[in-house]
């Protein structure tokens, strides 16, 4: 599968694209909604997908957006380690939290 694929030109898209890939891995997601709007009115929320024992000893953290702007990277190396199985074989202490969009409204926005 060609990189470009995990990467996206909006917001909505990348979190589509996150959360589809995220319930393919077979994590479960939590969501946390911004009180604001998107610039197409679409909610904005942190996404957070996690994949091991909820009593994991080690647990290793993945996030992406945290200035908002250069969510669209970080949202793309998320969506492609969980497309391409990253956590599929974990040890059975540990799991990985992805938090998808820190700053919702900045990646957005394209702020910060």
């Amino acid at each position: 599968m060609s990189a470009a694929l995990h990467f996206s030109r909006t917001y909505r898209e990348a979190r589509d694209r996150f959360l589809e890939a995220a319930r393919a891995a077979g994590a479960r997601i939590n969501h946390r909604e911004h009180p604001l709007t998107g610039p197409g009115g679409e909610v904005l929320a942190t996404d957070v997908a996690r994949i091991g024992p909820e009593d994991a000893r080690y647990i290793l953290g993945i996030g992406s957006g945290t200035h908002g702007v250069e969510g669209y990277c970080g949202s793309g190396i998320q969506t492609a380690l969980l497309s391409e199985g990253f956590g599929r074989d974990l040890p059975p202490d540990t799991a990985v939290i992805f938090i998808h969009a820190i700053n919702p409204y900045g990646f957005a926005w394209n702020r910060r």
